[in-house]
């Protein structure tokens, strides 16, 4: 299972920290001030840490364990040397103790991807073949790995470990083992799992319900989150709970959930206490269509507890229901205000709302102030909204020349908008020389549709069939069509072809029991 993942990895990975206060009273660095003064100062510099390095050799200490785990420790968790060095230092370890087994797992299992999280494994396998048992730590880094690499078979064999050697009622492993199949997406056996769960803390109710969110189970969110309030709040929810509390209920869509949320948090205190909480309403409010409250909410915060995310959340929310110039208007105010300075999202959203609003040159306008103004350089999502707002215009020859002089390659996202640009103003030429760069991809999405109804403007049907009959047999199948409807306080789910009546579908939500909770607290 491990082999396909032990391949040669050479990156970089860095951090700050700061020296340690124990090595001033630990017995080895008293014994050897040289020692205690290289390592207060080897995270400065990697010539320092060389130094250290050298004297730990010369001076024999390279065979004290102790003293190499700290080295290798130093060396990819603060420093950040090239992969390969650590590995070097790891290699010249006699008998590595448990500190340096965890320092390797948790530094390759950081990266996020399936080939490091494979080594990471590699050396969980190596560290049990030396008869050297985990400790409380160990499974927590290998489950970030496990992650990572998102297989569900590896969470699995992981959870076996867990168990079998005696971790299955530390809280650490088993948060991490819940929040390790919800990143997999298997919500199944995090639900079994958070059901044995013995004893719960509050981290397991917060990955549980963030962790639903996700993965679009907002509905499941909620209830989560009702039964935690209806256990007399023990443990009590703290900030990460409630803001992917909110999360959920903005993407319900609910306004009813949303106001509940937003009574409960104004009696708790966490409105007045914590901007992030702010933030989370305004952005659940306008995902909700409820544009009032939310710039209420807005202005009720002082000017001294707004930030950059609150100017975000409150112009995101105009932009989605495309009022172009309110977008505008909030984001001069923003600049006016000071002491605030809009980031890569908060560029996103506006030129955005600038494209489904028609607003070509203060779009263009904007997206040049993003390098010239505050040194942003714009990513793929960027050029896309700007394509988009060149495509809606009608200006096609300038779209393209902007697809075709980006720094980096452009992704289905931005060729298809500019595909969508050529179907409405039916440029047909325009639209084949995008397919086929599409289809130098290996993925079309959508864009096979919008050149079939170009071809059939054009009454070129031969054409049509052909497009068709090939996105038949490409295209994966589609999932269904979801609408949800709140009916006496009761939120409903119907989903393409579901057969099942109205009726006899499970209540999902109360309001009841959240209109409860707002008004005692």
């Amino acid at each position: 299972m491990i082999v396909k993942y032990l391949q040669p990895l050479t990156v970089k990975f860095s951090s700050q920290t700061t020296s340690p206060t124990w090595i001033h009273h630990n017995q080895l660095f008293q014994r050897h001030p040289r020692l205690q003064l290289l390592q207060q100062q080897c995270t400065k510099t990697f010539h320092i840490f060389k130094q250290l390095l050298s004297y730990v050799f010369v001076s024999g200490l390279h065979r004290n364990s102790f003293v190499m785990s700290r080295l290798l420790y130093t060396a990819l968790m603060e420093l950040g040397v090239e992969t390969e060095f650590g590995v070097k230092i790891f290699c010249q370890i006699t008998k590595p103790n448990i500190f340096s087994w965890n320092t390797m797992i948790r530094y390759f299992g950081a990266f996020g991807d399936s080939q490091s999280s494979g080594i990471a494994l590699r050396y969980y396998m190596e560290m049990l073949s030396h008869e050297m048992g985990p400790d409380t730590y160990t499974f927590p880094f290998l489950l970030q790995a496990c992650g990572a690499s998102s297989e569900l078979q590896l969470v699995e064999e992981v959870h076996c470990h867990v168990l079998k050697l005696g971790f299955h009622s530390d809280l650490f492993a088993q948060n991490c083992l819940l929040n390790a199949y919800l990143v997999t997406g298997s919500t199944v056996e995090a639900w079994i799992l958070f059901d044995e769960m013995a004893d719960k803390d509050i981290i397991s109710w917060t990955s549980l319900i963030s962790g639903l969110v996700s993965l679009s189970e907002d509905r499941e969110a909620l209830l989560v989150f009702k039964r935690l309030m209806v256990d007399d709040c023990v443990p009590s929810p703290n900030l990460a709970t409630m803001v992917s509390t909110m999360s959920a209920c903005g993407n319900l869509g609910s306004v009813i959930h949303t106001k509940c949320m937003h009574a409960l948090l104004e009696k708790a205190g966490w409105v007045q206490s914590d901007t992030s909480v702010v933030n989370s309403l305004i952005d659940a409010y306008a995902k909700c269509g409820n544009l009032r409250c939310a710039k209420e909410v807005f202005d009720d915060v002082e000017d001294m507890k707004r930030d950059s995310y609150s100017w975000t959340a409150i112009i995101s929310g105009f932009a989605i229901h495309g009022q172009g110039l309110d977008c505008l208007n909030l984001f001069s105010r923003m600049e006016q205000a000071g002491g605030f300075t809009p980031d890569a999202v908060t560029f996103l959203v506006i030129l955005s709302a600038c494209a489904h609003s028609g607003l070509v040159e203060e779009g263009l306008c904007i997206f040049e102030s993003m390098t010239t103004r505050y040194r942003i350089e714009p990513n793929l999502r960027h050029y896309g909204c700007i394509v988009d707002l060149l495509g809606r215009a009608g200006m096609l020859e300038q779209a393209h020349n902007i697809v075709e002089n980006m720094p980096v390659e452009p992704n289905l996202a931005i060729l298809g908008s500019l595909l969508s640009g050529c179907r409405l103003q039916n440029n047909l030429k325009l639209g084949e020389a995008v397919l086929r760069k599409i289809d130098s991809l290996k993925e079309r999405g959508g864009s096979s549709v919008l050149l079939s109804n170009m071809y059939a403007n054009e009454n070129e049907w031969n054409k049509v069939i052909v497009l068709r009959k090939e996105m038949r047999w490409k295209m994966k199948e589609k999932p269904p069509g979801r609408s949800l409807i709140v009916v006496k306080d009761v939120m409903h789910e119907f989903v393409a072809g579901n057969k099942i009546s109205p009726q006899d579908m499970e209540l999902q939500i109360s309001l009841e029991a959240l209109e409860k909770l707002a008004k005692s607290q």
